[in-house]
């Protein structure tokens, strides 16, 4: 997981107290107990679209959320032969164009879970479920 900054997200968020005492820590462990599970994911917080984009494994299917110019729904989206999914996540308030063609650049597909504008914690655990349901993975 990477939490990036992003034009239209709230600045705020990046300067939490949640960041800078690391607290989010606790939760992350926490919610990985929850989860009965020992493996905790990788999270970077603080890096550009860019870096984090670079840092990408090679491979994976990739696409963006993204209300504003996706065509096409993710369910809609073909995942025959891909064992692994990126998924990009912005704001409410949508990613900028530039950051919009940055992703396009490097090879993600913009979609939609419909046409309403969900938050962001309920559009992520959608998603996150229809890239794993289409993968095989539940």
């Amino acid at each position: 997981m990477h939490f990036i900054r992003t034009e239209r997200g709230e600045a705020g968020y990046a300067n939490s107290t949640l960041w800078r005492s690391g607290l989010w820590e606790a939760y992350l462990i926490s919610g990985a107990a929850q989860a009965g599970c020992t493996r905790l994911p990788e999270v970077t917080h603080g890096r550009s679209l860019l870096e984090t984009i670079e840092s990408l494994p090679a491979g994976a299917a990739r696409f963006a959320l993204d209300n504003y110019e996706a065509q096409a729904a993710l369910t809609t989206c073909n995942l025959l032969g891909y064992k692994s999914a990126v998924l990009a996540l912005g704001a409410e308030r949508g990613w900028a164009a530039a950051e919009r063609q940055l992703l396009r650049q490097n090879g993600f597909t913009l979609v939609h879970l419909g046409e309403r504008v969900l938050r962001t914690e309920t559009a992520c655990i959608a998603a996150i479920t229809l890239l794993k349901a289409k993968l095989g993975w539940i």
